[in-house]
């Protein structure tokens, strides 16, 4: 396993040089010198806020899945600075499964209940982009080309009637018991399908108590706002160079990211990744391919800045309070 991992580290460093390279040889140098040059301090305010937000939210959202035991609020803005940090710099969504490990260090949360709870927040992201998809392709079907719209109907369509099947488990099959979901000593030493079943009923148990608790309004509701502030930093992002972008353009791009931010070798930090399905979607909304890789590039650009600081004042600014 870990030579797999130093395997694609290698491969993904290899790769974020030759993308570098490229973004560096086809940049116009000239549109985002001007860009930066005359930059909007009020709006990159904003969107630094709306990633930090996001962070926020993120926190808040996890104190609502984690089931076993209350945890603080601000314990958990620590864990979502940091878990966002990595989960953005590292390649192939490797930095997705950290929060797991945060969580056992920092609040001595099971490594099964931190992976179960990762997974109903991906569920919850997931049905809550497939809702704003639904909400939006209808008034954008003539602009958008077949390419992307077709995609994004499958998408909406597997993620709504995925979303309705675990709702019609939850509600008619029986409640798991509590010890079902602990792997037991035996457990341990078993296969990797009994480990995933394992999961699969923590997973469940903990959708189970925020159904009981009568919380999956109040989740989804704190994940559209997590993507709404994602949306609004990429939006204020673009505005603060002077080459705004349409919301609802942002919302389709981020759809496009999805999967290609799980593909198994990329560049850190998105590099190249965030360069394509920008550029890609701009180009099918008519943007000329200059401007639209000068806006992938700057936006990255900005996306990067915000992760760091957003992330960093989280992080110690949590910190700082913890201690008082």
């Amino acid at each position: 396993m870990k030579k797999r991992q130093t395997l694609i580290y290698i491969v993904s460093a290899a790769l974020s040089i030759v993308l570098l390279a490229y973004l560096l040889l086809n940049l116009d140098w000239d549109i985002l010198r001007v860009a930066f040059a005359d930059i909007h301090w009020g709006w990159l305010t904003l969107a630094l806020l709306a990633y930090l937000v996001n962070i926020l939210l993120r926190a808040l959202r996890f104190t609502n899945l984690i089931y076993s035991r209350p945890v603080k609020w601000l314990e958990l803005v620590p864990v979502s600075a940091l878990h966002n940090i990595l989960m953005y710099l590292m390649p192939a969504k490797t930095g997705d499964v950290t929060y797991v490990f945060i969580a056992k260090d920092r609040l001595d949360l099971s490594l099964t209940e931190g992976t179960a709870t990762l997974f109903a927040a991906r569920f919850y992201d997931f049905l809550v982009v497939a809702a704003f998809l639904v909400i939006l392709l209808p008034f954008s079907r003539n602009e958008i080309p077949d390419w992307i719209f077709l995609p994004a109907v499958i998408f909406c369509g597997l993620i709504l009637l995925g979303a309705l099947g675990i709702l019609a488990f939850l509600k008619f099959s029986k409640p798991i018991l509590e010890s079902d979901g602990l792997p037991s000593k035996t457990q341990k030493q078993a296969s990797g399908l009994q480990r995933i079943r394992a999961v699969w009923n923590k997973f469940i148990l903990g959708l189970r108590e925020i159904q009981d608790h009568g919380e999956h309004g109040r989740v989804a509701l704190l994940t559209a706002g997590v993507w709404l502030c994602v949306y609004s930093n990429f939006y204020f992002a673009t505005k603060s160079m002077g080459l705004p972008v349409a919301f609802y353009h942002i919302a389709i791009i981020s759809m496009v990211m999805i999967p290609l931010t799980l593909l198994p070798l990329q560049g850190f930090a998105n590099l190249g990744t965030h360069e394509v399905g920008w550029t890609s979607v701009l180009i099918a909304f008519n943007y000329p391919y200059k401007t639209a890789l000068a806006i992938a590039a700057g936006s990255h650009f900005v996306l990067l800045l915000s992760v760091l600081v957003s992330g960093g004042l989280a992080f110690l600014g949590a910190q700082f309070f913890l201690k008082k």
